[in-house]
C-alpha cells in the first residue's frame, strides 16, 4: 500500500510546477484531479509528451473558475479533497473562488499550496524560469540553462508543503519559485563551485577532462578514490591541487576515446561519466 492512497489531490495549478508536484503525489499513491480552464493547460502544447506523461493517471477536469457553475463544481471537488495545489495569482485566485483565507473557512481540514513566482519585493513582477534562474546567478551567458531547475524544485518544495500540511491537519502554505531557485545558488555563495573554488576547477580530481573523441566528468573527490587513478597515470602526484595533478590528466586524458576511460574507471571502481 502506497503512502498517500487514501489521498485526493486536486490542481489548478498550470505548465510545470503544479502538474509534477501533482504528480510526485500520485506517484506516492494520491488520486490527482486536475482543474484546467476550457481552454486547456498551454504546457500542452510546448511538450506534450511531458505534460501526457506528468497527466498519466490524472482525471483531467475543463472547468470555467470564472463561472458561478464552475466554482460551484470547484467546491463540490474540495468537499472531499486533502490536498490543492493552486498556481494563480492572488487577484486570480479570489475571483475564482479559491482565496487560502475563505477556503480556510469552508474546508479547515485542507492543505492548501499555493505556488508562485516570488513573495518578496520582486512579487509583481512577471517571471518564468529562466529569470528565476537569472536572479540566483545560475546563468552563464550565453547559453541557456540545461535544465529547468526554478520549475522542477518548486514543484519539491510544493510536495515537502503539501505532505507538511497534510501532517499538520491542513493549512496554506506558499512556494515561491524565486526561492526555490535561490537554493542552488547556496554552492555559490558559500565559494564551492565558482570557477577556481574547491569545486569549480580547484581540485583536479572533481573536473571536466576532454578525451580523445569527447569529454568525460570525474568525481574523484574522497581520499580513496585519487589513489586509484595511479594505475591510469603513474606519474600523478598525492596533491590533488597542485598544477602538475591538472596537467597530467589533462595531457592523459586524451590520448585515449571516451570508451577507454569508462572501461578502465568501472575496472578501478572510479566515479567518471560521458559527458552527451
Amino acid at each position: 500500500m502506497l503512502p498517500l492512497q487514501r489521498i485526493i489531490v486536486v490542481n489548478t495549478g498550470l505548465n510545470l510546477p503544479g502538474p509534477r508536484a501533482a504528480q510526485m503525489l500520485r506517484e506516492m499513491g494520491a488520486t490527482v484531479i486536475k482543474v484546467e480552464p476550457p481552454t486547456g493547460d498551454t504546457f500542452e502544447y510546448f511538450c506534450k509528451p511531458w505534460y501526457e506523461a506528468m497527466h498519466q493517471g490524472a482525471t483531467i477536469k475543463h472547468i470555467d473558475l470564472k463561472s458561478v457553475e464552475g466554482q460551484a463544481e470547484m467546491t463540490t471537488l474540495l468537499a472531499r479533497a486533502h490536498i490543492l495545489i493552486t498556481s494563480q495569482r492572488p487577484d486570480a485566485l479570489e475571483r475564482m473562488g479559491l482565496a487560502p483565507a475563505d477556503l480556510r473557512q469552508r474546508h479547515p481540514g485542507l492543505s492548501i499550496v499555493n505556488i508562485v513566482g516570488a513573495s518578496d519585493a520582486h512579487a509583481h513582477l512577471p517571471g518564468h524560469d529562466l529569470t528565476y534562474q537569472a536572479r540566483a546567478g545560475l546563468v552563464e551567458p550565453p547559453g541557456l540553462p540545461r535544465s529547468l531547475i526554478a520549475d522542477i524544485s518548486g514543484a519539491q518544495q510544493a510536495v515537502i508543503a503539501a505532505l507538511a500540511l497534510l501532517h499538520a491537519g491542513g493549512g496554506v502554505q506558499q512556494v515561491a519559485l524565486s526561492e526555490a531557485a535561490q537554493i542552488y545558488h547556496e554552492p555559490l555563495a558559500y565559494h564551492l563551485t565558482r570557477p577556481g573554488d574547491f569545486l569549480g576547477g580547484k581540485h583536479a580530481g572533481y573536473n571536466i577532462y576532454q578525451t580523445a573523441d569527447g569529454y568525460i566528468a570525474l568525481a574523484a573527490l574522497e581520499h580513496y578514490f585519487w589513489p586509484a587513478l595511479y594505475d591510469l597515470f603513474p606519474t600523478l602526484p598525492e596533491d590533488p591541487l597542485s598544477p602538475q595533478a591538472h596537467r597530467i590528466l589533462q595531457e592523459g586524458f586524451r590520448t585515449q576515446p571516451t570508451s577507454y576511460w569508462i572501461y578502465l574507471a568501472r575496472k578501478k571502481e572510479i566515479p567518471l561519466e560521458p559527458i552527451s
